[in-house]
């Protein structure tokens, strides 16, 4: 009765190790895209000129990007630009006015370049893929 038992056991362990290989591999194939705020801090620093790194630190480079971020994730906030666009005029602009009620002053062509540098970041992890069927059309009315 012990080996029942035994052999029970180590037929469901192997099976469970059969499963879990095969989780693994569907999930190398179909890879999980991950925007780490910190990962696109560190991208996007790496990638600034040396003129724009002299006139800003990472926190700003941080504090721009959840600046933008939240500008896109909020559709109250984009009454003129129904489709949200990473990078945008809109979102530039959105960004500098929330600079300068916080008492930064930063130069319309820093925070371009930091939310160009954003959308590279976005492409290299695989988070911008083709465009949406039907998503040129706009909101329904």
């Amino acid at each position: 009765m012990a080996y029942l038992v035994l052999g029970v056991l180590l037929v469901l362990l192997v099976a469970a190790g059969v499963g879990m290989l095969l989780q693994e591999r569907r999930g190398a194939r179909d890879p999980v895209v991950v925007y780490g705020v910190d990962d696109a801090v560190d991208f996007v620093w790496e990638g600034l000129s040396d003129a724009t790194r002299a006139k800003i630190g990472r926190g700003d480079v941080r504090r721009i990007l959840e600046w933008e971020m939240h500008y896109l994730q909020q559709p109250h906030l984009r009454a003129s630009e129904p489709v949200p666009v990473v990078g945008g005029v809109e979102s530039a602009r959105y960004v500098q006015d929330r600079a300068y009620e916080a008492g930064h002053s930063y130069d319309p062509d820093v925070i371009l370049e930091v939310l160009n540098l954003q959308g590279v970041y976005l492409v290299a992890i695989g988070a911008v893929g083709e465009v949406a069927e039907g998503a040129d059309e706009g909101p329904s009315a």
